[in-house]
């Protein structure tokens, strides 16, 4: 499911995104998302993140996306 949803967002969003932004607003983005990232998350705090996330999936059990795919994609 989130194939389909990557590939459409890596290439018809972020193109059409870069095409109405500067190189330096794109940049300058970019760094204030790190520095959110690591304001509200700390230090390694997105891979601390997914793994918290695949504790909590485990325990209730949806951590196998297949489970819920149809079919094999």
């Amino acid at each position: 499911m989130y194939c389909s949803h990557e590939a459409r967002e890596d290439s018809i969003l972020l193109s059409a995104f870069i095409k109405i932004v500067s190189q330096h607003e794109y940049d300058t983005l970019g760094e204030e998302f790190e520095k959110n990232e690591l304001r509200i998350l700390g230090e390694d705090g997105f891979t601390k993140m997914v793994d918290k996330i695949f504790v909590i999936e485990k325990k209730l059990g949806i951590y196998d996306l297949s489970q819920f795919t149809p079919g094999n994609i």
